[in-house]
């Protein structure tokens, strides 16, 4: 949904409906469910209605309409990538292997890649459906003194 200038939600809400000069998304948390955040910063003049609106209607699209085959395959390329290259330190192979070791089973960081690999287009879709719902939603909004 987020992590550049193609991800889905800054394609769609800052380069096309120009409601946002930035928007993010990330999760909080590791082994339990946790946290996801959408956070951006409105284009003067919007009013946070309409975007939290506009917010809105891409989690809708995500629990509504497959992603593409490209899309998923763009995000499990970075995924490949970023782990590569954190794999690269010995500091970061020594914290992956702690962590797994953590969940109970250390050899768990062998098939990491495997199971992003595994991931399709419907599990985005169900996962969407189970994630983005009213009542796991909380929104905050922040104003400027200015």
């Amino acid at each position: 949904m987020s992590g550049g200038g193609s991800s889905r939600l800054y394609h769609s809400l800052v380069k096309e409906k120009k409601l946002f000069s930035n928007i993010e998304c990330y999760h909080f948390g590791s082994i339990d469910d946790g946290l996801l955040a959408i956070e951006g910063k409105l284009v003067k003049g919007i009013k946070m209605e309409d975007a939290e609106k506009a917010v809105d209607e891409e989690l809708e699209k995500m629990k509504k309409e497959l992603v593409s085959e490209t899309e998923l395959q763009k995000v499990k390329n970075k995924t490949e990538s970023t782990i590569a290259f954190e794999d690269m330190s010995v500091m970061n192979r020594a914290n992956s292997l702690a962590f797994y070791e953590l969940l109970g089973d250390a050899e768990l960081m062998n098939s990491e890649l495997e199971k992003y690999a595994a991931v399709t287009t419907e599990d985005i879709l169900n996962e969407s459906r189970n994630i983005f719902r009213e009542e796991n939603s909380s929104t905050l909004y922040y104003y400027s003194n200015n």
